[in-house]
C-alpha cells in the first residue's frame, strides 16, 4: 500500500491546456451573448440556451444512461426557482 494521497487537480500540462479552452470558449460565449442581445434576446434567455446546450452535450458524450440524472437535475432547479425567485 502506498503512503502517497493522489491529487484530484490536473497536472500541469491538463490545467495549461483545460486553461487555454476555457479562454477559447469564452471568447465564443460573450460573441454569443453580444449576438443575442442584438437580437432582441434577454440574457435570461441566453443563460438558459447555454445551460441547455451543455445539458445536451453531457448527454451526448456520456450516453442515454445521463438523461435521467439531468432531467432531475433540470426539476430541481425549477423547484428551487419556484422556492426563492430571482429577483
Amino acid at each position: 500500500m502506498s503512503d502517497e494521497i493522489s491529487s484530484p487537480l490536473p497536472d500541469d500540462d491538463t490545467k495549461e491546456k483545460l486553461d487555454k479552452a476555457a479562454e477559447i470558449i469564452t471568447g465564443h460565449l460573450d460573441k454569443a451573448l453580444e449576438d443575442c442581445i442584438s437580437a432582441g434576446l434577454e440574457r435570461d434567455h441566453f443563460t438558459a440556451a447555454v445551460i441547455a446546450t451543455m445539458m445536451q452535450a453531457v448527454e451526448t458524450s456520456l450516453g442515454g444512461n445521463t438523461a435521467g440524472a439531468l432531467q432531475e437535475m433540470a426539476q430541481m432547479a425549477i423547484e428551487r426557482e419556484k422556492e426563492t425567485p430571482v429577483q
